[in-house]
């Protein structure tokens, strides 16, 4: 998966700020199924596992929801530039995205997403954008899709490791990792060398295979993409949800955006309201120049 990560220049204002910061997403506490991790030396030791036996628990300890509902806050910092808002956000799995952004209790956009539309409304500046997501791809510089969005809020996985005999299985830090190198050739990129082909990982908390890190690095142009899943609770009785989340992205500028989850909700049926006002300017994307 060759997912390039940039922001460009708007002018758009405050508006459409907020709206990119949430669509560049879009680009551990509470725990079941517990396991022992024996520790020498104090330092951890777990147990081997194929990348089979890795992804399948990856898989089978996703959030499993066909509906859902949360409150969060955000803070994006893109260079110097920083901003805070409050997000609702709705879902329904496979189908639609949509979220009400709020600064001081004013809303100043709505965004409606799903698998082949990207709508959004700038109530600041009275503006809408209505298309695919060409346009969302032009201004962040990357190949953005729906599952991609979709995992990335809810803290699964972006499934690039479906051949399994591709993928490398491997123990980092007290978390099993699953990745398209090696620990010792991701410690290399971490430390600046490049290599010939993007790196992806995924590191997994032991105690119950849900995702703690997700990297990505991209080498021409230089590029990476780092997220962190963290303080887990259990909703829905049984499944875990991450309640804070970071993303940080270094490429032509530099992304720092923080999520803090209040109250999540599953399964429960949702609606999402979405109309473009008559006086509202469009924002036209014109494709390659």
């Amino acid at each position: 998966m060759n997912k390039s990560l940039r922001i460009q220049h708007g002018a758009l204002g405050r508006g459409r700020f907020i709206v990119l910061s949430l669509l560049l997403l879009l680009s551990f506490t509470s725990c079941r199924n517990q396991k022992k991790i024996t520790l020498n030396n104090g330092k951890c030791i777990l147990d081997f596992k194929n990348a089979r036996t890795l992804t399948t628990n990856l898989k089978s300890n996703e959030l499993r929801f066909t509906w859902l509902k949360a409150k969060l806050s955000a803070e994006a910092l893109v260079d110097s530039s920083s901003n805070s808002f409050t997000i609702a956000l709705r879902m329904k799995k496979d189908s639609i995205i949509w979220m009400s952004i709020s600064k001081l209790g004013i809303e100043g956009a709505r965004v409606l997403i799903t698998k082949d539309s990207v709508k959004f409304t700038n109530t600041i500046q009275n503006k809408y954008f209505k298309g695919d997501y060409a346009y969302i791809s032009k201004l962040l510089n990357t190949e953005l899709d729906f599952e991609m969005l979709q995992s990335l809020l809810v803290g699964n996985s972006v499934s690039f490791y479906d051949e399994d005999e591709k993928i490398k299985p491997g123990v980092d830090d007290c978390q099993y990792t699953l990745g398209t190198v090696r620990k010792f050739k991701r410690r290399r990129v971490e430390r600046g060398k490049e290599l010939k082909e993007p790196a992806q990982s995924i590191f997994l908390v032991p105690e119950n295979f849900k995702i703690a890190r997700i990297l990505f690095y991209e080498f021409n142009p230089d590029r990476s993409f780092d997220a962190h899943f963290g303080e887990y609770v259990t909703v829905d009785s049984s499944q875990l949800f991450p309640q804070k989340m970071n993303y940080t992205i270094k490429a032509e500028k530099n992304v720092t955006i923080d999520l803090n989850f209040s109250k999540v909700t599953l399964n429960e049926e949702q609606t999402f309201p979405f109309k473009i006002p008559d006086n509202y300017e469009q924002i036209i994307y014109k494709g390659k120049q």
